[in-house]
């Protein structure tokens, strides 16, 4: 086995993986016009994570458009909720909700940092959101995406056990179709996570 020296110390190198971040304790931030510059940095990661399924490069200045931030930070409509994900006190992603077109709520902007994904957070701000308004969920991801499927169909079995429906949404013309997960909570909210 060969082994690699820093010429410039020798001291032998090894590869090896950096620590991960802290993934406790998970907080949800109701956003305000204040977290305007956070909110729209962490948007630039997220449309840069979906640059590549849909398509999208990014303008001449390096940014990517996103209108759906675009509509929450200048307060278009108060029933899109907005929080940031915090752990340990540090931004690690943002969770979106606005009425749902067939009544109840639904997820439109999930994301967490990379360092994070994998490590519970997402699962934890998921189910902290939708506790916050009981009732008819419908969330909408892309399958393209790995492992989002398996993610959102974990996220609904613990809120209602079996409970669940997934269907595929119409084909658009410019960007993959979306399938949904469709669930009701309790009425007061509670679920017991598994």
């Amino acid at each position: 086995m060969k082994r690699l020296v820093c010429k410039s110390a020798s001291v032998p190198w090894k590869a090896t993986t950096p620590a991960r971040p802290l993934s406790r304790p998970v907080t949800l931030v109701a956003v305000d016009r204040s977290h305007r510059a956070v909110l729209s940095n962490l948007g630039q990661l997220y449309r840069h994570d979906l640059s590549e399924a849909y398509g999208h490069l990014p303008n001449d200045d390096g940014t990517f458009n996103d209108r759906q931030m675009d509509r929450f930070l200048a307060g278009v409509d108060p029933q899109h909720h907005t929080w940031l994900i915090t752990v340990a006190g540090k931004t690690a992603g943002f969770v979106m909700t606005l009425p749902a077109k067939d009544g109840g709520n639904s997820i439109s902007g999930f994301f967490v940092v990379r360092a994070l994904r994998r490590t519970g957070v997402g699962r934890e701000a998921a189910l902290q959101a939708i506790a916050m308004f009981p009732g008819r969920w419908s969330i909408a991801f892309q399958r393209y995406n790995p492992g989002v499927e398996s993610f959102w169909s974990r996220v609904a079995t613990d809120v209602v056990g079996d409970r669940w429906n997934m269907h595929d949404g119409p084909v658009p013309e410019n960007r993959p179709p979306d399938t949904w997960i469709t669930f009701t909570t309790a009425p007061d909210g509670s679920f017991s996570k598994r």
